[in-house]
């Protein structure tokens, strides 16, 4: 293994179309903190390197000057992609872990609206959700593929997140939501600042969460949703100890479950 110093102090996981961008946009205002000049660096789900002895002094070398500054990045797919904490706890097994979620439902919604515009897809959502999760029948778990259309996969948070547990101390890990991140982001960077060990400062939060209003997701599909990930959002707000209560995810089961009891009656 090559000589790997200074280290990363800190990594945004994940989830992708979660915020991210906002909160390493918020962190790379910080006069403490040095990120690299692009958001997603992809280290540690390149499939490409040679795990077996990694070099590390590319990585580094996408830093900027950093004396007197932590250093930290921001690849939202870490979280869910296989191996790759596990190689950033072997690269630095103190590093400070931050994962943003959000409804899993929104998630994967504007994953899709993502992947349309870029020509990644030509599916419908609601085909997308049901019958086009096949496409990933076969493919290997590390095949890039994957990235495309795992548009349902990536919800199943109560998973990843005890991975991630299974990884990474709880002492080490800050686990947010985007809605907080959104609608309270300066208390919610005051404790993002506090668990990297930083000041409290101010940041101009731009215009960065606003964007062309999306189509909602129907009913059929908000429900067909939910009940896919009912299971695991329970595993989820066990393991996180975040209020997943106003997500879509649970609000679609328990109108579904009201819905029933009406009928029944």
């Amino acid at each position: 293994m090559f000589a790997i110093t200074p280290r990363v102090h800190f990594a945004v996981v994940g989830v992708q179309k979660a915020g991210t961008t906002a909160l390493f946009h918020f962190l790379s205002q910080h006069p403490k903190i040095a990120v690299p000049d692009v958001k997603e660096l992809h280290f540690f789900d390149d499939e490409s390197r040679c795990w077996r002895r990694p070099d590390y002094r590319d990585y580094l070398r996408r830093f900027p000057k950093h004396r007197g500054r932590i250093l930290g990045e921001a690849t939202p797919s870490y979280i869910w992609w296989p191996q790759a904490l596990e190689r950033l706890h072997a690269y630095n097994p103190d590093v400070k872990v931050i994962a943003v979620f959000r409804d899993p439902v929104e998630r994967a919604h504007a994953h899709w609206r993502m992947s349309r515009a870029l020509g990644n897809d030509d599916l419908d959502f609601s085909t997308a959700i049901r019958a086009g999760r096949r496409r990933l029948d076969g493919i290997a778990a590390m095949d890039a593929r994957r990235r495309y259309f795992s548009y349902v996969e990536r919800g199943f948070y109560g998973a990843q997140v005890e991975r991630l547990l299974g990884i990474f101390p709880r002492e080490q890990v800050l686990m947010l939501r985007q809605d907080d991140l959104a609608n309270a982001h300066h208390a919610t960077l005051g404790r993002v600042f506090d668990f990297l060990g930083v000041e409290r400062v101010p940041v101009q939060p731009g215009r960065i969460f606003e964007g062309k209003p999306a189509a909602p997701v129907s009913d059929a599909d908000a429900i067909y949703l939910a009940e896919t990930y009912a299971e695991d959002l329970a595993t989820f707000t066990r393991h996180s100890r975040l209020d997943a209560s106003c997500w879509t995810a649970a609000g679609a089961i328990a109108s579904a479950g009201n819905t029933a009891a009406a009928l029944a009656n």
